[in-house]
């Protein structure tokens, strides 16, 4: 009998999956971290795409593990910060104790409720990494985020685009859809990039 190949994204997928559902916090943060999903995401070149000046203000909502909130607080530098915003405890206390064994004294946890980030003050970006999809009443929930930016802040967002994780059958949406939501929200978009194999990687600026 012929053997079968699982494609890699599709077996990495399946696998984040499966730890999120046994609610391991130290399974899910190794899978989140894991090198594979690192070079997919392309960390490094995300951030470099977004042009993100010295002592920005920047909230990574839906923080995870922290695999771009410490990249980010970097960034920025000492002057910026980066708010680190989930409703998972032990994803934040893992933040906590990853941002303070690399030295970073700019990375603050927040923990949000599910239809607020809860954020204590306007940044000038915000990035939603792997996290739209999870979040209801995705059109009411964007419109509310306009609050937290300051004047000329950004929204970045990056999720899938293709191949979608098992279960997640009832949170596709596409790109198509973002861009309603976003108009109608009062945000136009400013910077699309095509080098994610796997996601779409859009910026918007609040028009209104």
């Amino acid at each position: 009998m012929q053997s079968i190949k699982i494609p890699a994204i599709l077996l990495l997928l399946f696998t984040l999956q499966q730890a999120q559902t046994r609610r391991d916090p130290d399974e899910y943060i190794k899978l989140l971290e894991s090198e594979r999903r690192v070079a997919g995401l392309q960390v490094a070149r995300v951030i470099d795409a977004i042009k993100l000046p010295k002592g920005a203000k920047v909230a990574d909502l839906g923080s995870g593990s922290g695999l771009f909130t410490r990249p980010l607080a970097k960034h920025v530098g000492d002057q910026g910060v980066v708010y680190a915003i989930d409703i998972d405890k032990d994803l934040l206390k893992h933040i906590e104790k990853s941002s303070a064994a690399e030295g970073l004294k700019n990375v603050r946890t927040i923990l949000a409720a599910e239809d607020d980030p809860k954020l204590p003050e306007p940044v000038d970006l915000i990035v939603i990494i792997d996290t739209l999809h999870h979040i209801d009443g995705r059109p009411a929930y964007l419109k509310n985020l306009k609050r937290y930016l300051r004047p000329q802040g950004r929204i970045a967002i990056i999720d899938f685009s293709e191949t979608w994780p098992a279960g997640h059958e009832q949170m596709i949406y596409a790109l198509a859809d973002l861009e309603t939501w976003m108009k109608e929200a009062g945000f136009t978009r400013v910077d699309k990039f095509d080098f994610l194999d796997n996601n779409f990687f859009v910026v918007y600026r609040a028009t209104t």
